[in-house]
């Protein structure tokens, strides 16, 4: 399969490397010293669970002309960079199927210039961070691969879509509601950030106050709820469970280990610098959606003010 991986931060670095080693023909959109450093020294990635080093070499390209034609362009820009990025796979009608493996909490209202055919959502399994050419990564076990149809149906490119990332090495899961998977993943990604943000800018150190997780889990708690009562069923069951049925000291307790996990490290930390903007577009974005709930949300506001303030 010909393949295009728009972005070359550590998702798309990670997928393009991956899926080139399965045996597709994969190139990667970057600009500017990223793209002399990938032409130089190819794809370097570290597996951060065992160490293992590779270097991938793909074809590098600078932009997606209106003529240029893919089997499938995998999109893994940030959600604060995706309103640059629409205009360009607008004017390209060559690619049939734009894969959208990000974060994305208002669903296809982003996607008003684009035929709604061509599209698939999704999110990526991976967590990590690059130091200078380095991508140092971390395969998200308890997260696959998701990926579903606009619609819901499972089609026979859905399943493609599918066996190309299992023999990618990636474990993936088909949602028949990605956009109702995307909205829940959203208020537990901008709640763990936040109050991340508020304990010193480290999830290792959240772990440490009892009271701040169970802070974190009550904000969580109250966006679902929210989000549910405007009759948005919640997805995936496992964070309904989590938040909403298990004992609160049990949540809180399991949420304590995740936050000092390598997971967590690689997962969260990296997001609190120049990925705060993205964080911050995506609280905007489902908080006024929550506010025309008749759920209120006390604890996750507060909590979302961290979002707002300087990083440095």
């Amino acid at each position: 399969m010909n393949i295009l991986v728009y972005g070359a931060g550590v998702i798309g670095s990670v997928y393009a490397a991956r899926l080139q080693e399965a045996g597709h023909r994969v190139s990667l959109l970057a600009r500017g010293q990223r793209a002399v450093s990938l032409r130089t020294h190819g794809i370097q990635l570290e597996n951060a669970a065992n160490g293992r080093k590779t270097t991938t070499q793909v074809s590098i390209v600078e932009r997606l002309a209106p003529t240029d034609s893919y089997d499938v362009v995998l999109v893994t820009v940030r959600f604060d960079q995706l309103h640059a990025v629409l205009p360009i796979l607008a004017a390209n009608r060559q690619v049939s199927t734009l894969l959208f493996l990000l974060s994305n909490p208002v669903g296809m209202q982003q996607f008003a210039l684009l035929d709604p055919q061509r599209i698939v959502l999704g999110f990526p399994a991976i967590g990590g961070v690059r130091k200078e050419d380095v991508v140092h990564y971390i395969t998200l076990r308890q997260m696959p691969t998701m990926l579903g149809e606009v619609d819901g149906r499972v089609t026979p490119r859905l399943r493609q879509l599918a066996a190309i990332f299992k023999q990618a090495g990636f474990t993936a899961r088909l949602s028949p509601d990605m956009q109702t998977w995307l909205q829940t993943h959203a208020i537990t990604d901008i709640g763990i950030i936040s109050a991340t943000i508020m304990a010193g800018k480290k999830s290792a150190l959240l772990a440490r106050s009892r009271h701040n997780v169970a802070q974190l889990v009550q904000a969580i708690r109250e966006g679902l709820l929210a989000l549910r009562a405007l009759g948005t069923p919640l997805t995936p069951f496992s964070l309904t469970l989590l938040f909403l049925w298990l004992p609160r000291w049990f949540t809180v307790t399991l949420m304590q280990a995740l936050l000092r996990s390598r997971l967590s490290t690689l997962g969260i930390d990296p997001h609190l610098g120049d990925d705060i903007g993205e964080y911050n577009q995506m609280a905007q974005e489902i908080m006024e959606r929550l506010r025309t709930s008749p759920r209120t949300t006390p604890t996750l506001n507060r909590l979302l003010v961290s979002l707002e303030q300087p990083t440095h």
